[in-house]
């Protein structure tokens, strides 16, 4: 099993302060956060995990509905460059702050540590 937040957030950083968490301080816009909804080990060989589907939730908030759209457009280009498939993503603004969430599948071969794309 492969911890790859800490990876994503690194290549989230330059969008927007990056968190694995809302923070409980004063807010910070715009604010990234990456939260991991899933991790599977889909194939098993030799008794060690072989490759991994891990499921990741970015939420982008910002002061604006506009903002948060145009760092989460980008924060997707990031991604999925780096081999995540988009399976989901919508604006929300029925909230305090507006947000982006977004979902992103990685297909993650544990011997290599290559992201797959899926």
């Amino acid at each position: 099993m492969k911890d790859i937040l800490p990876d994503i957030a690194w290549l989230l950083g330059g969008l927007a302060e990056t968190e694995l968490a809302f923070p409980e301080r004063n807010e910070t816009f715009p604010l990234i956060t990456i939260t991991e909804t899933g991790n599977t080990a889909s194939v098993v060989l030799g008794g060690k995990d072989r490759y991994s589907v891990i499921i990741v939730q970015a939420d982008v908030y910002a002061e604006d509905p506009q903002t948060a759209r145009d760092i989460a457009v980008s924060a997707s280009r990031i991604l999925t460059e780096k081999g995540a498939r988009r399976t989901f993503s919508q604006l929300i603004t029925d909230e305090k702050y507006p947000r982006v969430c977004m979902r992103f599948r990685f297909g993650i071969d544990e011997e290599t540590g290559r992201v797959v794309s899926i």
